[in-house]
């Protein structure tokens, strides 16, 4: 059984409907290839970040809570002695994950944690999450924006440059600021080889920018590589949704794995 939890925008409407409920099917119909009896469910007993609150921890604290009651329901409930339970994190929602990791007791019935588009979980190693650093598993799309967020350190960093010493400034001082260059804005990127994960491996996605030639003005942002996680359908990532479908099925045998970053 997998408990997902969306990020930023998230809410009850019809994109939730069409888009963010078909996660959690495509999920469970793909766990069920491997055990019949696997099971996916989206989670949203939190306000989801909706503008520039996505930058703040604020949201992901105050719902980390209620996502360990309902987890605690679930293992409470569940008829199967031997239940594989898995917590599944998208984008801020891995940040949720993460605060619901450090709650006393951490998440309830948790074997595996999957954080996929994550722009930092607030902590720096896999081990800190409580199912053991080789049940933390991480999906990070080369193309997928998020995941190569700058640091807190960086941005501020970033800006003094730009003010003070122009662009050069500003490189070289986020160079300062991450040294190791794995650190993203909340806190370390749980796909580099300092965080200590098991990165999965994805398809790249779309590149985030597309050209329109011969107008190259008119090129666009392209952030679907954020999205594609769960999808196997045809020119999304059905790559990405093996491996977490095997995951939450309790195969992780199954899973093709990436060199972290």
């Amino acid at each position: 059984m997998a408990a997902y939890v969306p990020g930023l925008g998230t809410k009850l409407d019809s994109e939730f409907a069409d888009g963010t409920v078909k996660r959690a099917f495509y999920t469970a119909a793909g766990a069920q290839k491997f055990d019949g009896s696997s099971s996916a469910i989206v989670w949203l007993g939190y306000d989801a970040p909706q503008s520039l609150d996505v930058m703040t921890t604020s949201d992901a604290e105050r719902g980390a809570p209620a996502y360990n009651s309902f987890m605690d329901g679930i293992s409470a409930t569940n008829m199967n002695h031997d239940a594989h339970v898995t917590a599944i994190g998208h984008s801020y929602g891995s940040r949720l994950v993460g605060a619901a990791t450090q709650e006393a007791g951490g998440i309830p019935g948790a074997d595996d944690v999957i954080l996929v588009g994550s722009p930092g979980v607030g902590v720096d190693r896999a081990e800190e999450l409580g199912v053991g650093k080789n049940h933390v598993w991480v999906g990070a799309a080369e193309n997928d924006i998020v995941t190569k967020l700058p640091s807190k350190n960086e941005a501020l960093a970033g800006t003094a440059g730009f003010f003070g010493g122009g662009p050069g400034g500003a490189y070289i001082a986020g160079e300062v600021a991450d040294q190791g260059d794995d650190d993203i804005w909340f806190g370390k990127d749980p796909a580099s080889k300092a965080f200590g994960a098991n990165r999965f491996q994805t398809l790249p996605g779309p590149e985030l920018i597309q050209p329109s030639f011969p107008q190259i003005w008119n090129s666009s942002l392209d952030i679907e590589a954020h999205s594609n996680y769960f999808n196997p359908e045809e020119g999304k990532d059905k790559v990405s949704a093996q491996n977490i479908a095997a995951i939450v099925a309790g195969h992780s045998e199954y899973v093709i794995r990436e060199t972290p970053r």
